[in-house]
């Protein structure tokens, strides 16, 4: 897990030593009330006060978690004491890698701007670092202020259902647009062109989506890529080490699909760079393919089995 910080708080990884205050958190029956998935126990709703050997478990629960890397949970530190707990990591209650995420601040910092705070900067990293189109929060159905407070940060209610126990509404915030609209790569060879990118990028689940006498685009949501031999354009060779263009990242779902990529891309005009080192070329915990194709373009696939 990243460190993260917001104008007041730093969103650190959670430790063992972190029960303790945690404890204190959870005593508080106001905070703890809308929390069964956090405490399963038979008489929660007859107790008073969460017990501290529910909340050591809850804490285990929390450093035992194995999900994709960049994923798991924070505590919030406000002046070297924690003040709130949250999330980001895949959700057990939804399929196909959900990005699911949560947040809960002690009560004395309620209506203080904390919790929004903490709760943004948790979305923006589901967004921006974990790359989800879309992330999930599920809110107690009984819980109308975290409702309201959810729909504050730009969630919509998609529904009730059973989950962790309890009826939640299940809450969804969606990337905003701003990220690339497109990108626009100037060739010698269209033929060429389509047949390694154009099919590169259709295996990648990118769909044809503009053509014209000299050149043609893919899209995959708000993105797309365009290919053209411009009439404009001034020489046959394009070379990645002067500037400009270098290469072109994209994502793939999962590592299973960017090995089977990468067996057969030699057999579509594309070979593998910094063989020796694959598919560790970008760093350890960076699982990518790099390949070259005939015209000297370089296209970077990164898995990511998190990614949504």
């Amino acid at each position: 897990m990243r460190t993260l910080h917001t104008a007041r708080l730093t969103l650190r990884p959670i430790r063992a030593e972190d029960t303790a205050a945690l404890t204190e958190l959870f005593a508080d029956p106001e905070v703890s009330r809308f929390h069964p998935a956090g405490f399963p126990s038979d008489d929660l709703h007859r107790a008073d006060r969460i017990r501290p050997d529910q909340v050591a478990a809850l804490v285990r629960r929390r450093l035992d978690y194995r999900g994709p890397v960049n994923t798991g949970d924070w505590v919030f530190v406000l002046d070297g004491h924690v003040v709130g707990i949250g999330h980001a990591r895949i959700s057990t209650e939804f399929g196909g890698g959900v990005v699911e995420v949560g947040w809960c601040v002690a009560r004395e910092h309620w209506e203080s701007g904390l919790a929004e705070e903490a709760a943004r900067a948790i979305v923006g990293y589901g967004h921006h670092t974990l790359g989800a189109a879309a992330v999930f929060a599920l809110v107690h159905d009984g819980d109308a202020r975290g409702r309201a407070f959810a729909e504050q940060l730009g969630f919509i209610d998609v529904g009730a259902g059973e989950h962790y126990g309890a009826t939640h509404r299940v809450m969804v915030c969606l990337a905003s647009p701003g990220g690339v609209h497109h990108v626009e790569l100037w060739v010698a060879d269209l033929v060429d062109a389509e047949a390694s990118l154009g099919w590169l990028l259709t295996e990648l689940g990118w769909r044809e989506y503009q053509r014209w006498p000299r050149g043609v685009s893919w899209r995959h949501g708000a993105s797309y890529v365009v290919v053209e031999d411009s009439p404009e354009r001034r020489g046959d060779v394009h070379d990645r080490m002067t500037p400009g263009l270098n290469h072109l990242a994209l994502h793939i779902r999962t590592r299973a699909e960017l090995d089977r990529l990468t067996a057969v891309a030699p057999e579509h005009g594309w070979r593998i760079m910094f063989a020796d080192k694959h598919p560790y070329a970008g760093g350890p915990e960076h699982y990518a393919t790099y390949l070259e194709n005939d015209a000297g373009f370089e296209v970077e696939l990164v898995a990511g089995d998190h990614v949504v």
